[in-house]
């Protein structure tokens, strides 16, 4: 299948929940209509059974593809603060509500890039082989990161901003297992392409997420956009990621080249850092996926940050989480329609997709 890569995960799947600032969002966000995702069925499409277009969605390889995404998120969070230290139309906290717009170009797993656009200037994300390139035009600052040369079939690092319909598709397609239903929606257009409709949803009662709707490309068999919808809301996705146009002839190699302007404050990252330093998205991810674990399997499952006390314990944090207590400890519980995220006052961060006592259950048996 394309793009199966480890790059932005989402509230399933493994290592879920790195669509994040250092651990707040990683406590809150990991996990959009607008109209780019049309109701309207489409009936020219062959029929097919859900296990007929899983093997197709699974054998189905494209060279490349470049297109706009559109990113909506209504996950019923509180005004965050601004801890990605970064403009508020690019930062990370941004991110988790209201509609974003994301330029995307593949070109096979060595060459990808990425471009958030913001009201004013953007944030672009380039991969040329083993040359990973971070550029904040807000900041006028150049990231520059050598990755391994075994690298050639792994993503680049973990970025917020590497959020495709394809990543959230494969993420959930991971999940299915005996505790997922599986069938077959009605067809819809997605960027004015005929698509047939997967629709995921988990038997766990524990799980906050109601279902996941997956757009498949009716030619080219791959998912063209992703909706999750929250268990005690159907009427709305929590979350949406469609392409509002894609086109999937591979992009000329130029896409994935990167100079920075003379006048640019060109900096060096690094792979695992001891410490992101401000606006550095990849560092930030980096960072959080070194102390992180993920508990359990599949739509219930939890992650877990380790020492995180020196954001948790800060009062903008704090100001919109509950205090509470139990057999695990004491912290603050962050809660939504489709996230949770518990903060214990020894500095660890437990969230998920879950109900608060899945949380709290992990809180006692991972001290």
């Amino acid at each position: 299948m394309l793009l199966r890569v480890s790059v932005a995960a989402t509230v399933f799947g493994r290592r879920s929940l790195r669509w994040s600032v250092p651990v707040l969002a990683a406590a809150v966000a990991g996990v959009i209509g607008t109209g780019v995702l049309s109701a309207k069925a489409d009936s020219e499409l062959p029929t097919v059974s859900v296990e007929q277009l899983l093997a197709a969605v699974e054998q189905t390889h494209v060279a490349g593809f470049s297109g706009t995404v559109v990113e909506n998120a209504a996950l019923g969070l509180p005004q965050l603060p601004d801890l990605g230290g970064t403009s508020p139309s690019t930062s990370l906290t941004s991110l988790l509500a209201g509609s974003h717009t994301m330029r995307v170009w593949y070109a096979g797993p060595t060459k990808q890039r990425v471009a958030l656009l913001a009201t004013v200037g953007e944030t672009d994300i380039f991969r040329d082989g083993t040359s990973l390139w971070q550029w904040d035009s807000q900041s006028h600052t150049a990231t520059h990161t050598t990755l391994p040369a075994d690298s050639d079939q792994n993503a680049a690092p973990s970025t917020p901003s590497t959020l495709t319909p394809q990543q959230l598709a494969q993420r959930a397609l991971d999940a299915i297992d005996p505790t997922t239903s599986v069938t077959m929606g009605a067809n819809r257009s997605v960027a004015g392409r005929a698509a047939y409709q997967l629709v995921l949803a988990p038997k766990d009662q524990s799980s906050r997420i109601g279902s996941v709707r997956i757009a498949v490309d009716g030619k080219k068999k791959v998912p063209i956009g992703v909706q999750v919808f929250a268990r005690d809301d159907t009427a709305k996705p929590a979350l949406d990621v469609s392409f509002s146009s894609i086109n999937f002839a591979t992009p000329e190699d130029s896409n994935f080249a990167f100079t920075p302007p003379k006048s640019a404050i060109v900096k060096q990252g690094e792979l695992v850092p001891d410490k992101a330093g401000s606006g550095d998205r990849v560092g930030q991810a980096q960072a959080v996926d070194r102390n992180s674990r993920t508990i359990g399997t599949g739509w219930t499952s939890v992650l877990l940050v380790q020492d995180a006390a020196s954001v948790t314990n800060s009062q903008p944090v704090q100001a919109f989480l509950t205090p509470v207590s139990g057999a695990w400890g004491s912290g603050h519980l962050f809660s939504s329609k489709l996230l949770t995220a518990l903060i214990t006052d020894d500095g660890r961060v437990f969230a998920g997709a879950v109900d608060p006592d899945v949380l709290y259950a992990d809180a006692a048996a991972y001290k």
